[in-house]
């Protein structure tokens, strides 16, 4: 691997992992702040077709690829940093170079995860509960360590790293 991989995701309480729809709607205004610092670090993005098709991807700072076998849905065709991958997430992160931040949902964080292809995973855990799209954060995070934890309000911000001591 070419990158160094980040993966963002925001939980609610009961695990769920959007409000109608959309992650946007468990966020709160330092998760968005901290959620836009990481995007600064990062030289790409990458997402899976599900988020592009309900996330609004019609700008980003850096180039954005979007794992699909689809088409790009028209908010993103609008992006001229937009570039469509038809490939499975590891060959994707092997043709890509420095810092990637995968911004996906928990489908694509999970397999990153499980599979050992993401080296700093950042989660925040929110007050809030929708029952939407839940996961289960322990198996979510099998295999990683928390390597830093700050609380604000109402919401937890954690950072995982590979455990050293994972299989």
């Amino acid at each position: 691997m070419n990158s160094f991989v980040m993966a963002n995701l925001i939980v609610g309480k009961d695990g769920s992992t959007t409000l109608n729809g959309r992650s946007k709607g468990l966020s709160s205004p330092e998760d968005r702040r901290r959620f836009h610092e990481l995007r600064k670090s990062a030289d790409c993005i990458l997402i899976g077709g599900n988020t592009a098709r309900t996330e609004p991807y019609s700008k980003t700072p850096v180039d954005l690829y979007v794992l699909s076998h689809n088409e790009l849905p028209e908010n993103v065709r609008l992006n001229p940093r937009a570039k469509i991958l038809n490939c499975n997430l590891s060959d994707a992160l092997a043709s890509l170079k420095g810092k990637v931040l995968i911004e996906a949902g928990a489908s694509l964080v999970s397999e990153g995860l499980a599979n050992n292809l993401i080296d700093e995973f950042y989660l925040t855990s929110v007050d809030m509960a929708s029952g939407e799209n839940c996961i289960d954060i322990a198996e979510l995070t099998k295999g990683y360590v928390v390597d830093s934890r700050e609380e604000i309000g109402d919401d937890i911000f954690l950072r995982f790293v590979q455990s050293p001591h994972r299989n």
